[in-house]
């Protein structure tokens, strides 16, 4: 929707300048009108694209629109393989919905990991939603939740290697910046709700031993996971 609103924009202000060369007002001040209503149209699609990524109706949309052309997912973990029609439970949490859209970008380079990694947020806060209202056994879920995290932290630091080694710039911002600020943002996030977890679990189940989550999943660990 919002390229499309680009393509109107461009085929207009073509037919303007091409309706005002044609005349005898000067090309100077067809082109002075041109770019005139070039911003206009510009101020005007950035304000339509903020509204979409700011209401949350809006969002869960777009969610929905980003994985409708996916089925299935290569995992082989039995709960991971039919991408759900319609997200659900990860617009109830703005934190990761802001971190995954804050990504968006990688859709234009690697749908497939984009739409895993939406595929894979939804997982993990169903599981975190489900443990904490005891729909799911957090004895039996919590190591799911840990094996959920390792999962998207790879996949998130997978993107570098399909990102364009030459691009500095796209839609006005480092993609590669974006990407550690996202890797970074995620991680420690993520350790927050895998700690309220173990806490729910220690105190109010009165569990006395999870899985240790003391480990680095990143091959390389050159991050401090835990």
């Amino acid at each position: 929707m919002i390229f499309y609103n680009y393509y109107f924009a461009i085929l207009i202000l073509a037919i303007i300048f091409f309706l005002l060369s044609t005349k005898k007002t000067s090309i100077l001040l067809a082109i002075i009108i041109t770019i005139i209503i070039g911003i206009y149209y510009y101020y005007n699609i950035k304000l339509y694209e903020s509204n979409i990524l700011t209401n949350d109706e809006n969002i869960n949309k777009l969610l929905n629109e980003d994985i409708k052309d996916r089925n299935q997912i290569n995992d082989e973990s039995y709960y991971l393989k039919l991408f759900p029609k319609n997200i659900k439970y990860l617009i109830t949490n703005k934190k990761l919905t802001d971190i995954i859209l804050n990504i968006r970008f990688v859709k234009k380079y690697d749908y497939a990991k984009y739409t895993n990694l939406i595929y894979l947020f939804e997982h993990f806060i169903k599981i975190y939603i489900y443990i904490l209202a005891d729909r799911y056994d957090i004895k039996i879920y919590f190591t799911s939740l840990i094996d959920l995290r390792t999962k998207i932290i790879k996949e998130l630091y997978s993107i570098f290697v399909v990102i364009p080694k030459k691009l500095t710039n796209i839609y006005g911002i480092d993609p590669f910046k974006e990407l550690e600020k996202t890797i970074k943002e995620f991680i420690i996030y993520s350790k927050k709700l895998i700690n309220t977890i173990k806490s729910y679990g220690y105190e109010e189940k009165e569990i006395f031993y999870l899985e240790d989550t003391k480990y680095k999943p990143y091959i390389k660990n050159s991050v401090e996971v835990f």
